[in-house]
C-alpha cells in the first residue's frame, strides 16, 4: 500500500513537470515567432519605404500589406514584362498636335507640316518593327507659328501642366515594349508626353527612347521621363538626331531598331534562309535545321519521303534518297554527333549519333536542334517531310 501511493506521487510530480516543461516550451514559441514576424515585418516595411520614396516623399506604407505591395512593385523594374510580347511606337509629334494655318511658313516652321520630323521617325521605327503605332495627341492644338508654340510650352512647362490627351492607349498591358519618340521642347520634352507617361501603366517594360532636337540634344530629356515612369525599364540606348537631319534618317534609325533586335526585315530574312525538317519513326521525332548547301537543297526538294533506315556501325544510321544530291558548293561535316550527313561515293544520307572522322566526301547537311538523343534508336520505316 505504501509503495501504491509513494508511486502516485511519484507519478503526480512527474505529470506536473511535463506540465510546466511543455508551457515553457510553447511560450518560449510563442515569444520566439512574434520576433521573428516582428522582423519580417520591419524588414518588409524597410524595402516598402524605399520603394515608396523612390515613387513619392508624400507617403509611406502604413501596413505589412502595403509593404509587399511596394517591395512587389519595385520588383518589377527589373523583370519581364507581363505583356504578350506585342510592340507599341508611342509617339508625340508636333504636326499631330497643330491648328495649321494656312499661309504656315514651311521653312520657318518644317516640323509642323506633316509629316513632322518624330512623326517621320516613329513611321520608321514601326516600319521596321511592325508594331502598332500610336500619336499622344492633345485636346487643345498648338500653334501652327513656331514661336507661338514655344511660348506655350514654355507656360506649360513653368505651371508643370499635363495637357488634356484625346486618348490614352486601349490596352497597355498587351505591350511589353515601347518604343517612346519626342521632340526636345524647352531642353526637356513636351508637357503632354508627361501626360501620356501618367495616365499609360508602363510599369515593367522595356522603353526605347527616340528623340529629334536641336543643339540642345537629349538635355533633360531623359530624366523626365523616368521621373514619370519611375518603374518602367528605360534603356539607354537611345536614337536621337537633329531635327534638319530627321528627313534624311530612315537608315539609321532602322539600322539602331535592328541592332536592338526588332528588325522585321531581319526576321523575314532569317525565315526565309530557314528550314527545317521532321524525321518520324514510330512515335519519335526528330527535328533538322538544314543549312544552305546545294547538297541540303537537294534534298530539300525531294520531300516528303518514306524510306528504310538502316544501321552502320555504332554511331550511324543511313538511308539512301531517290535520286543523288549536289555536293558543289556545300559544307564538309565535321560537327560530331547530331549531324546529318552525306556520303557522296555511296550516296547515302546519314545520322550521326556518335563522334566521326571527317574527310573531304561526307558533306553536312544540318543539325539536329531536337529530338537528337533519339537517333541511336532508329529504326525501319522513316518519315521525312518539310517542317513548315
Amino acid at each position: 500500500m505504501r509503495m501504491k501511493r509513494s508511486f502516485s506521487l511519484f507519478m503526480a510530480l512527474l505529470l506536473a513537470v511535463l506540465i510546466a516543461a511543455c508551457q515553457n516550451a510553447g511560450a518560449a514559441e510563442d515569444a520566439s515567432g512574434q520576433e521573428t514576424s516582428t522582423a519580417v515585418a520591419e524588414q518588409a516595411g524597410a524595402a516598402g519605404t524605399g520603394s515608396a520614396d523612390m515613387e513619392s516623399t508624400d507617403t509611406e506604407p502604413t501596413s505589412a500589406a502595403e509593404s509587399e505591395e511596394a517591395v512587389s512593385i519595385e520588383g518589377k523594374q527589373t523583370g519581364a514584362a507581363e505583356g504578350n510580347g506585342k510592340l507599341l511606337v508611342a509617339y508625340f509629334s508636333w504636326a499631330d498636335n497643330a491648328a495649321l494655318a494656312e499661309d504656315v511658313d514651311a521653312v520657318a516652321s518644317p516640323s509642323v507640316i506633316p509629316p513632322g520630323n518624330v512623326q517621320q521617325l516613329a513611321g520608321w521605327v514601326q516600319e521596321e518593327t511592325g508594331g502598332d503605332l500610336f500619336s499622344i495627341r492633345v485636346t487643345e492644338p498648338y500653334p501652327s507659328g513656331w514661336d507661338e508654340c514655344l511660348s506655350r510650352a514654355n507656360e506649360e512647362r513653368g505651371s508643370g501642366a499635363r495637357p488634356e490627351l484625346v486618348e490614352n492607349v486601349e490596352d497597355m498591358e498587351q505591350y511589353d515594349t515601347v518604343f517612346l519618340g519626342y521632340p526636345n521642347w524647352w531642353y526637356g520634352v513636351p508637357m503632354a508626353l508627361l501626360s501620356f507617361l501618367e495616365q499609360n501603366d508602363l510599369t515593367g517594360k522595356q522603353v526605347y527612347l527616340f528623340c529629334s532636337h536641336g543643339t540642345g540634344g537629349l538635355a533633360n530629356s531623359v530624366e523626365l521621363i523616368t521621373e514619370a515612369a519611375p518603374d518602367a525599364v528605360i534603356s539607354d540606348d537611345i536614337f536621337d538626331c537633329y531635327e534638319e537631319e530627321a528627313a534624311s534618317s530612315r537608315e539609321e534609325i532602322q539600322s539602331w531598331v535592328r541592332e536592338l533586335g526588332f528588325g522585321r526585315s531581319d526576321d523575314r530574312e532569317m525565315n526565309a534562309q530557314t528550314r527545317r525538317i521532321s524525321v518520324q519513326f514510330g512515335e519519335n521525332m526528330v527535328i533538322y535545321e538544314l543549312n544552305d548547301g546545294t547538297a541540303a537543297d537537294s534534298l530539300y526538294e525531294q520531300l516528303p519521303l518514306t524510306v528504310e533506315a538502316e544501321d552502320y556501325s555504332t554511331n550511324e544510321k543511313i538511308f539512301y534518297p531517290p535520286q543523288a544530291l549536289d555536293t558543289s558548293d556545300s559544307p564538309l561535316a565535321q560537327a560530331g554527333a547530331g549531324t546529318l550527313a552525306y556520303y557522296e561515293p555511296w550516296g547515302d544520307v546519314v545520322f550521326f549519333y556518335g563522334s566521326y572522322n571527317g574527310n573531304s566526301s561526307l558533306f553536312e547537311l544540318g543539325q539536329a536542334v531536337s529530338g537528337g538523343e533519339l537517333v541511336g534508336e532508329m529504326t525501319g520505316t522513316i518519315t521525312m517531310e518539310a517542317v513548315e
